[in-house]
């Protein structure tokens, strides 16, 4: 039986949050995640790091294996002598106070060009790509990013113990109904076994009829109506289930193929046992199944 200590199934829903405060800088960085079915990072990152993108998609990519991943980060320089690395771009902001010169003289504008005007044209301001602060900066956004996706980690670490334990409980529900079936095919086994053969015989009308004959014909008959193999094999899966549980790797598309596979045989169960009480026990079993296929599509 598998312990708390043992579950290691992940979530694919989490939050990380960190903060990273220093003298001169301030970084905060934020990780959300919801499932999906395969690993989609989206980033946000500060204009003057858009080029390091791949280098975030590859720290991610050592947390997390599934799931629609959004990634943020903020930051902010203190120093007195830096504006949050900015300065200004004095070619573009020339080139558009003369272009706006031109058009007033060409097409009789009137108006004056003011602050807010230049303001709307972002390229205006440049990040100091040579400064030393910037390297530091990046330094800072790395170390915020990893403490931010170990608390991402953590809360999905957790999610995915509540869903186990969930799930445990649920295939118990399971096995309970597969013995019952089990327990009530063998019972009904005998009484099925005479009325077949009082039906065949009547079918039949002939009671010189090899008795050897009859036995094999009745044989394949009640192999139609036995349900013993498909009990066996749904509780296979229920093994394999729990042990996948216990896996250190991603084990949510195995799960959802276990269930597909549960599926089938309680299909074929409630197809050949050609009885209510045994009928009921499947309906049972196929929406267990539903509730555990809606818990199992969360996790990684």
């Amino acid at each position: 039986m598998i312990s708390d200590g043992d579950l290691m199934i992940t979530s694919m829903t989490g939050f990380g949050r960190a903060e990273v405060k220093e003298r001169e800088l301030e970084v905060l960085a934020e990780i959300r995640s919801v499932n999906n079915r395969f690993l989609d990072i989206q980033v946000r990152l500060p204009k003057q790091f858009f080029h390091l993108e791949h280098e975030v998609k590859a720290l991610v990519k050592k947390f997390a294996l599934r799931g629609r991943i959004n990634v943020f980060v903020n930051t902010k320089i203190l120093a007195d002598d830096e504006i949050n690395g900015l300065t200004i771009n004095d070619e573009s902001v020339n080139n558009y106070i003369r272009l706006a010169k031109i058009l007033k003289e060409k097409y009789n504008i009137e108006g004056k060009l003011s602050l807010d005007h230049l303001l709307t044209f972002t390229d205006i301001f440049t990040y100091d790509d040579d400064s030393q602060l910037k390297e530091k900066l990046w330094k800072a956004v790395k170390l915020t990013l990893v403490k931010a996706l170990e608390n991402f980690q953590q809360m999905r670490q957790e999610e995915g113990s509540e869903l186990a334990a969930d799930l445990i409980n649920r295939i118990k529900i399971l096995e309970q109904k597969v013995a019952l079936i089990e327990k009530m095919s063998a019972e009904r086994y005998g009484d099925e076994l005479v009325k077949l053969k009082q039906r065949v015989r009547e079918i039949i009308e002939d009671e010189n009829i090899e008795e050897t004959r009859l036995e094999t014909e009745i044989a394949l008959m009640m192999s139609r109506l036995d349900v013993t193999e498909e009990c066996v094999r749904f509780k296979s899966h229920n093994k394999l289930f729990l042990s996948s549980l216990e896996s250190k790797e991603a084990a949510g598309r195995k799960l959802n193929f276990l269930l597909q596979e549960m599926t089938r045989e309680a299909n074929t169960i409630g197809s050949k046992a050609n009885h209510a009480d045994i009928s009921h026990l499947v309906v049972g079993i196929k929406e267990e199944i539903e509730k555990i296929r809606e818990q199992v599509q969360n996790i990684e």
